[in-house]
């Protein structure tokens, strides 16, 4: 059998496109469903397993999908096996005419990266927010499909790169069906032997330069339906915290327990309101001539109660308002200051008896 060994420029310039092209599928989608095409592939998948064309229904949302399932439940209760089976079957004949070499390093670049997008960081959490959600509500959670929605899209991205090398002479025919019910823009579905209950992909996505889901001012994905999950660098976190943020009080933030939950209030608010909230003591001001006529007034802040999070201290900011602008900056300062100049001087290059500026931006 013929096999790869070595990449041509052009072959290795494929590959971030290649790439590209699958994560566009799932973040530029915006919840278009193509239902004629998803059909017509889940016909072949089901066919493909000897059994007969589902009954389709359509959701905006896989937490809808669950809702409806255990409206259905008592009806449908034969689940189809669409798992392992049919991906391993797919690749099983193509990985091993590809060198150890170019496998690994394609796997990392296409595969790897794609999952680190979607699979691991938002399919993942999605799934977890949907199983509390439904066992909060005293329902029943039903597994997803584990084949044929956005989890499949690395490892399909991978061998898709090397159908287009055109260098393998094989039967692409059921790899390229698997791929058009990618295609099609599912999300997730579940999945029983005449039924089949599917959801779309979500309208917005937001994530941090790590690809986790967060978003300071919403939701971090939202659906159709408005079934949103709310995120702060990759910790789903209750929703209240965005929709009652005007509501939040000093004392609840003090007796909240939870520091994941009081890291997103203080994200969500930001420091300044957290600081008029907690109603913080200013330690020490400090008027500070720069070299460059500047005049500037630092202002030291803490709080009155101490956080178990970070070693039972107290919170502290420093406050420098622009000479030139009057903007107002506050920056986070350890708490065992108690001078203005000494903490921002902490925050720079300077210590204390060198703190003054000929130019600044």
């Amino acid at each position: 059998m013929r096999k790869l060994e070595s990449l041509t420029k052009e072959q290795e310039d494929l590959i971030p496109i290649i790439r590209q092209e699958w994560l566009d599928l799932f973040f530029k989608n915006k919840g278009n469903l193509n239902k004629s095409l998803f059909e017509q592939q889940i016909e072949w998948l089901y066919k493909r397993l000897n059994l007969p064309k589902p009954f389709i229904w359509y959701c905006d949302s896989p937490i809808m999908c669950q809702i409806i399932l255990n409206v259905l439940k008592n009806n449908f209760n034969i689940r189809a096996n669409i798992g392992d089976n049919i991906r391993d079957n797919i690749r099983a004949n193509i990985g091993a005419n590809i060198g150890a070499n170019i496998r690994d390093n394609i796997w990392a670049n296409i595969r790897d990266n794609i999952w680190a997008n979607i699979g691991d960081n938002i399919r993942d959490n999605i799934r977890a927010n949907i199983g509390d959600n439904i066992r909060d509500n005293k329902l029943i959670y039903e597994s997803f499909s584990s084949c044929g929605n956005v989890s499949d899209f690395g490892w399909v991205a991978f061998y898709d790169y090397f159908r287009k090398l055109n260098y393998f002479k094989f039967d692409w025919s059921d790899f390229l069906s698997f791929q058009q019910l990618l295609k099609s823009g599912v999300y997730d579905f579940v999945a029983f032997r005449n039924f089949l209950i599917v959801s779309s992909c979500p309208i917005e996505t937001h994530r941090d330069q790590n690809n986790r889901l967060h978003n300071i001012n919403g939701a971090s994905v939202v659906f159709k339906d408005e079934y949103s999950v709310f995120a702060i660098h990759g910790r789903i976190l209750p929703s209240w915290i965005w929709i009652d943020k005007e509501k939040i009080t000093k004392e609840q933030f003090v007796l909240t327990k939870n520091a994941e939950i009081r890291g997103g209030i203080y994200a969500v608010l930001g420091e300044k309101k957290i600081m008029e909230l907690l109603e913080c003591l200013e330690i020490d001001k400090q008027l500070i001539q720069h070299q460059n006529d500047d005049v500037e007034i630092v202002k030291l802040f803490r709080t009155i109660e101490t956080f178990s999070e970070i070693g039972n201290k107290h919170l502290a900011w420093v406050k420098f308002i622009c000479p030139s602008t009057g903007t107002e900056y506050l920056i986070a300062c350890e708490p065992h200051h108690t001078n203005a100049k000494e903490a921002a001087a902490s925050l720079s290059i300077f210590k204390k008896e060198e703190y003054s500026f000929d130019y600044r931006t």
